[in-house]
């Protein structure tokens, strides 16, 4: 084993004991899971086609589990541009989102620079919302068939759901992962996400997310 795979390893291990109860103020932190699966493929000469689903588990303070399904499209416009759109479906016990977004993807190197705009739609909520997401992120090769991650991502409401309500800073997202290719179809990764959500003059709510991920490729 090389000396990469060993520091992949211990960075899993890392990620793994990451997902305890946390020890600061219940009211403050929480900690959640995230198995997520992805397949993807060509369906035209610059076309890509992704269909992903998700189950995340979290814990009763910060309400009950979620499952989502998402169906992208992706266009390739120029040889460091892509642009695309998904329709995606969140169940939350029985609560419905939909949600629409559309995105730009630019990249210079190893790092990739993610523009996208949601419109979202609630059960219940006064009108459609509007969301905002600025990411980057880096990419690393660390081995043979071993790559790691590492981005920050802001989300901004640009237009709430609740009439009255005006445009804030709803969360940070700090990212990091490890993704190994088992073959040209199959990657398996490990990531940790700690999600920051602004309260104003309040300590910020801060989620710790451990996830692993499943990509086939057809």
């Amino acid at each position: 084993m090389t000396l990469g795979p060993i520091r992949c390893a211990m960075l899993l291990a890392a990620l793994a004991a990451a997902w305890q109860p946390s020890k600061a103020s219940a009211t403050e932190e929480d900690t959640q899971f995230w198995l997520n699966t992805f397949v993807t493929g060509p369906i035209g000469k610059t076309t890509t086609l992704t269909v992903d689903a998700t189950q995340r588990w979290r814990s009763d303070r910060v309400g009950p589990d979620q499952q989502t399904i998402r169906v992208l499209i992706d266009e390739q416009v120029a040889r460091r541009a892509r642009i695309g759109g998904a329709v995606m479906l969140f169940d939350t016990d029985g609560l419905t989102e939909v949600r629409l977004h559309q995105q730009a993807v630019f990249s210079l190197g190893r790092i990739d620079a993610r523009t996208r705009v949601e419109e979202r739609f609630f059960d219940g909520a006064d009108r459609m919302e509007v969301r905002l997401r600025q990411r980057f992120t880096y990419n690393q090769p660390i081995a043979e068939k071993w790559r790691a991650t590492a981005g920050v991502e802001w989300l901004g409401i640009m237009r709430s759901r609740n009439r009255g309500e005006g445009a804030s800073t709803e969360q940070w997202r700090f990212q990091t992962s490890v993704v190994h290719s088992l073959d040209k179809r199959f990657d398996v990764a490990a990531l940790y996400w700690m999600v920051a959500f602004p309260r104003g003059d309040r300590p910020a709510r801060v989620s710790h997310i451990p996830q692993v991920a499943f990509t086939v490729r057809f």
